[in-house]
C-alpha cells in the first residue's frame, strides 16, 4: 500500500466537535499536492488541538485560500437522529458524511492519482476504512487508509482538523451571538456548558439531547440533577 504520494494529490479528512453536547459536528477534506504539503511543513500545519486559537483561525483561512476543500456540518437535530438509529449511531453519520467528502474529491480530481487519509472515528479502523470504501465508491482501497490519530500524523489531515476545528468554532460563537449568552464551549466538561443545560429549553435545536451529560443533568419535566 502506498502511504504517500511524491506527486500525486493527497486526501486529508479530520472532523471536530464530535464530542460536544452544544452544537454542530464538522467534517471537512482538504486536499494536497506536492507544493502544498511542502508549504504544510513550512508552516507546521498540524493537528488543531496543538495549535494557539489565533494561529488556528490565520492558518485555517490561508489552507482554504491555497487548497481544494469542502465542509460537511451535522446540527444536533441530525446528530440526535443517528444516535437514536443504532443501526447508523455516530460513527455511521461521520460515514456517510466522509463518503461525501471523498465522492466531492473524486468529482474534483477525476482520474489524477489521488491518495486519501482519513482520521477514523471508529475503533476498529480497518473496519471503518472498508465500510468508507464501499459507502464512498472510491476508485481504489489500496489508496484509501484510515487511521487512529492521523491529525498528528499527516499533514494533509492536519490541514483538514484546522479547517473543521476554524469552522465549528465559528458556528458556535455565531449561536452564542443569536442566543444572546455564553454557554462555554460546547463541551461536557465545561461549567458553564453543564450551567447552560440546566436552563435551556426541552426543545433547543443546539443541544445534543442523545448525549448522557444531557440525560443526566435534564431529568423528565425539567428538573436537574446536581449529583
Amino acid at each position: 500500500m502506498t502511504s504517500k504520494p511524491r506527486n500525486g494529490i493527497s486526501i486529508g479528512i479530520d472532523e471536530a466537535g464530535r464530542g460536544c453536547v452544544i452544537g454542530p459536528l464538522v467534517v471537512a477534506v482538504v486536499a494536497a499536492n506536492a507544493a502544498d504539503r511542502r508549504w504544510f511543513w513550512s508552516k507546521d500545519v498540524r493537528d488543531s488541538k496543538l495549535v494557539p486559537a489565533h494561529r488556528r483561525d490565520a492558518l485555517a483561512d490561508a489552507i482554504k485560500q491555497r487548497c481544494w476543500f469542502q465542509i460537511k456540518v451535522s446540527m444536533p437535530p441530525a446528530i440526535d437522529e443517528a444516535v437514536r438509529d443504532r443501526t447508523r449511531t455516530l460513527n455511521g453519520l461521520e460515514l456517510e458524511q466522509m463518503a461525501e467528502c471523498l465522492r466531492d474529491a473524486m468529482d474534483a480530481f477525476g482520474d489524477r492519482e489521488t491518495y486519501a487519509l482519513v482520521d477514523a472515528p471508529s475503533i476498529n479502523a480497518q473496519g471503518f476504512r472498508k465500510k468508507l470504501f464501499v459507502a464512498s465508491g472510491w476508485a481504489d482501497m489500496d489508496r484509501l487508509r484510515a487511521e487512529h490519530h492521523a491529525d498528528t500524523r499527516n499533514r494533509t489531515v492536519g490541514a483538514a482538523s484546522l479547517v473543521a476545528k476554524a469552522e465549528r468554532e465559528r458556528l458556535i460563537a455565531a449561536l452564542k451571538q443569536d442566543l444572546g449568552l455564553d454557554f462555554g464551549c460546547g463541551y461536557c466538561h465545561d461549567a458553564k456548558t453543564i450551567a447552560h443545560l440546566k436552563t435551556v429549553a426541552p426543545d433547543a435545536p443546539h443541544v445534543r439531547w442523545t448525549w448522557a451529560t444531557t440525560k443526566r443533568v435534564i431529568l423528565p419535566g425539567g428538573f436537574t440533577n446536581d449529583k
